[in-house]
């Protein structure tokens, strides 16, 4: 009973209190309660793609604020054996979506642990796959201001906000980690269907499975996003690879004439992640590549532009900030980050960080290139954040399909969290 009200009191405190955020039940800390509360807001720049409009407005650039993403939670290890997590909150509140924009539940966990070999649970959430980054990314730690999209491959269109029903088995082997699961996918909408060619209210489970082996110092692995870390700013030794395959059938389903032909989906990705201090200053070194190979059946691609607010668009590209992220093909992600040596007299730390994302699609006639580049400036790591970062994108013709122009997106955020 008392652990019972101590968790009805600290939800209730959250948004008020960071001296109640966590709580341990014993003295060794195996059980306890613990809060979360993260914001991550947004200035931005934007040179948007041909014919973008804003309220009906053309623009070829536009100044907006917004809040990126936006949680409020906590997870609870009242018994040791037993682990509940629940995350509310949303993505993208702006100047489009300010008014209509719900506080939606996103993650509910319960988890039973056998051993550190073995755990199972059933949840709404991000379940690990291809790579990395896939779907357990751990949105508060990541190295640029934003992850590479395609990860995120049925993102709003089989999910919610990249959730889905599921059930799963984890468990670490010695230096060998390993993650199971079966899904439940959300129906599309009636406007994806005729997009993308999408089956009409399938219910086949989608599967998923991620090995991970660590050759240096064991990631934490207690949430589905725990080993998605993007950067340990020096405190751990990391050298991981990993593999991975995300698989649904029957995902898209193409008339021709009288037949009906239909496409799985299937993604497999390999990867590799170091983070490690690389000298008695604690400057640190966060690397990472992945490539991944992804078929969601003939002519597919789609095009994302992050925390969007645009409409229209002339160019095969789109509105905005949009450009060629996800499709049937091949791709290679890259990721660079150098934290710089401890100053002293301040625990202010500094980490200029550079990424390039190369995808050859089948739909298009030359492969996409997008670089990224910026700096963190840590004021007291994670928990308090400055991130400038900027982003350069092909743009692609609706005729040829091949680049015609390069644009890019300047980004201002601002991570705080309790």
């Amino acid at each position: 009973m008392k652990k019972i009200f101590f968790l009805v009191a600290m939800v209730a405190a959250i948004p008020t209190s960071a001296q109640l955020l966590r709580h341990n039940f014993d003295e060794q800390g195996d059980t306890f309660i613990q809060g979360i509360a993260r914001a991550q807001f947004w200035a931005r720049y934007t040179e948007t793609n041909p014919g973008t409009v804003v309220q009906g407005e053309p623009v070829s650039n536009v100044f907006d604020l917004s809040v990126r993403r936006y949680r409020l939670g906590f997870f609870a290890q009242v018994q040791k054996k037993w682990l509940f997590y629940v995350l509310m909150g949303n993505n993208n509140l702006n100047q489009k979506t300010l008014r209509t924009a719900d506080f939606r539940l996103l993650d509910l966990l319960a988890q039973y642990s056998f051993s550190e070999k073995l755990s199972i649970g059933v949840a709404k959430g991000t379940f690990p796959a291809t790579t990395r980054y896939s779907n357990g990314f751990a949105n508060g730690s990541m190295l640029s201001i934003d992850p590479a999209i395609y990860y995120l491959n049925t993102s709003g269109h089989y999910d919610d906000v990249g959730r889905r029903l599921g059930m799963y088995a984890k468990g670490q082997l010695g230096k060998l980690e390993y993650f199971v699961s079966a899904q439940s996918p959300a129906f599309p909408s009636e406007n994806d269907r005729t997009k993308f060619n999408y089956a009409k209210g399938s219910t086949a489970l989608l599967t998923s499975s991620y090995l991970k082996y660590e050759f240096w110092d064991n990631e934490a692995s207690r949430l589905l996003t725990s080993g998605g870390a993007g950067t340990y700013l020096g405190t751990k030794r990391i050298l991981n690879v990993g593999m991975g395959y995300e698989y649904m059938p029957k995902i898209r389903e193409i008339n021709t004439g009288t037949a009906t032909t239909t496409y799985d989906y299937f993604n497999f990705g390999v990867d590799f992640f170091m983070d490690t201090p690389i000298s008695d200053q604690n400057d640190a070194i966060t690397a990472y590549l992945s490539f991944n190979t992804t078929d969601f059946g003939k002519g597919y691609v789609r095009n994302v532009g992050a925390n969007s607010i645009f409409d229209k668009g002339t160019s095969f590209n789109e509105a905005g900030n949009a450009h060629p992220a996800i499709g049937t093909g091949n791709s290679v992600f890259l990721q660079f980050g150098y934290l710089l040596p401890k100053w002293e007299g301040t625990k202010v730390r500094v980490q200029p960080n550079i990424g390039w994302k190369y995808a050859d699609y089948k739909a298009l006639n030359a492969p996409v290139n997008v670089y990224t580049m910026g700096v963190n400036t840590y004021f007291n790591g994670q928990k308090s954040k400055l991130s400038l970062g900027y982003e350069n994108r092909p743009v692609f013709c609706n005729v040829t399909k091949k680049p015609k122009s390069r644009l890019g997106t300047l980004i201002l955020q601002y991570q705080i969290e309790l």
